[in-house]
């Protein structure tokens, strides 16, 4: 018996053992552990640095939970100035905070009164962006980017600064200091009556419902009383019925409450950037405003596993479409060959985002297809010249990112996503070069369709 009991023990240890060297992400964190990053380092790569002191100096191991801390910037003298105060901190995000993927963790700044933070409009609550599943760090930016400067007609979209982040006198890392979405001053904004909606298929949330359509959704902000929510759940659902009616197209169809300029931006870039989570399934943002009575699409948000960063193919959960009747490819690609033209979010060609809820039914709308293209044909010029910004951000960024791998070893590893190829890129500079040409090579495919 002790002879089994033994051989028993020894496989538990043997098959755990076996379990932690195949993890990626705690073979990372041990090697994390044990890196040392100085300030004087982190000085001399040019970007601002934000310190983070937590009270007795305690960790940061929830993401519901607040800790009182401090903060200070230096090395912002370009951005507005250096700026220093209390502060509130907790973790932040779904699957970058809650799984195994990554140890690099994002978190939630609040701070004790809202501040001008390196430049940007005063507000209480920051996001600390690890963007731990980028290996190139420059999704969220660049299509921030995008937001702002090609496809800018969504009401308020975020935008984020560089910094070099240390959190108890350790260095952990580049990150992003990006505005929270949330309705408050200076961001997403309503003259009168308004709500902030998302679609997201996390748990959690203050008031979720599922649409008709089998649409997850949540009521994000304001926070508010069981009665208004119940009230904005309700608005969304008369829209969506009226996107399904029979009369959808008519004087008192769809165009009537939903805002074709936003509607427009956030589908081109949502499709240029064939972002896997903006296909109605997580981060998908649209605000009601009660004044003008109209549905806007955005902000925009969650790009790190966009822009060829995903292996995941389409999946057709609508209750109203299908892959093989969609108005994306009846209205837009007159010769579609299933064997050509790929699906699976991480290919430069094929459509992602039109082939399924909302956007689907939208396809099938001969006017909404011309704006499309209208808008395609007046931004084309500047979405190219856009991809030589992005190419010459990764440049500015590549000592600072070879720095942050210093410590989390990214570049190269199977930390996830495992996009075909990551193991022969073992450079930041590999990564940027294969953002940029898939960039490339999509805007080709679709110029093809959409001129």
């Amino acid at each position: 018996m002790r002879l089994v009991s033994g051989i028993k023990r020894y496989s538990c240890f043997f098959y755990l053992a076996l379990f932690l060297l195949a993890s990626s992400s705690f073979f990372v964190f041990l090697v994390s552990s044990n890196s040392k990053v100085t300030f004087e380092q982190c000085e001399k790569l040019g970007l601002p640095i934000l310190e983070i002191t937590t009270e007795n100096y305690k960790s940061v191991k929830s993401k519901e939970k607040y800790i009182n801390a401090s903060y200070e910037f230096s090395g912002a003298e370009n951005l507005g100035g250096n700026h220093s105060g209390k502060c509130k901190i907790r973790g932040h995000g779904n699957s970058t905070w809650n799984t195994t993927f990554t140890q690099k963790r994002p978190y939630l700044l609040k701070l004790s009164s809202p501040a001008e933070l390196l430049g940007l409009p005063a507000a209480a609550k920051w996001i600390l962006m690890a963007n731990a599943c980028d290996r190139a760090m420059l999704r969220n930016y660049y299509a921030e980017y995008l937001t702002h400067n090609v496809w800018d007609r969504m009401r308020w979209n975020p935008s984020s600064k560089y910094i070099t982040l240390f959190l108890n006198g350790k260095y952990l890392g580049l990150y992003g200091l990006t505005e929270k979405v949330e309705v408050e001053k200076n961001r997403v904004e309503f003259e009168g009556e308004g709500f902030l909606a998302e679609i997201d298929s996390h748990e959690g949330r203050p008031y979720k419902f599922i649409s008709n359509s089998g649409i997850r959704f949540n009521i994000r902000s304001p926070k508010s009383s069981q009665e208004n929510y119940e009230k904005w759940a309700a608005k969304i659902q008369s829209l969506e019925d009226v996107l399904y009616s029979e009369e959808w197209k008519g004087g008192e169809g769809y165009k009537k409450y939903f805002d074709m300029d936003s509607f427009v931006d956030w589908y081109l870039l949502a499709e240029f950037s064939k972002n896997y989570d903006a296909k109605f399934y997580n981060s998908v943002f649209m605000n009601y405003d009660y004044k003008t009575e109209k549905l806007y699409m955005g902000p925009s948000w969650d790009h790190d596993i966009a822009f060829g960063n995903s292996a995941k193919s389409s999946t057709f959960s609508s209750v109203y479409g299908s892959p093989m009747s969609s108005n994306a490819w009846i209205n837009l690609f007159y010769f579609f060959d299933p064997l050509k033209n790929s699906t699976a979010a991480g290919d430069y060609d094929g459509f992602l985002i039109n082939q399924s809820h909302w956007y689907n039914r939208l396809f099938a709308d001969e006017e909404f297809v011309a704006l499309v293209k209208d808008r395609w044909q007046e931004k084309r010029k500047e979405l190219w010249d856009s991809i030589e910004w992005l190419r010459k951000q990764g440049e500015a960024l590549d000592a600072a990112a070879e720095l942050n791998d210093s410590v989390w070893h990214i570049l190269g590893s199977a930390a996830w996503p495992r996009v075909p190829g990551y193991r022969k890129r073992k450079t930041y500079k590999s990564e940027v070069d294969f953002l940029v040409e898939w960039c490339e090579k999509r805007f080709l495919w679709l110029d093809f369709i959409l001129r």
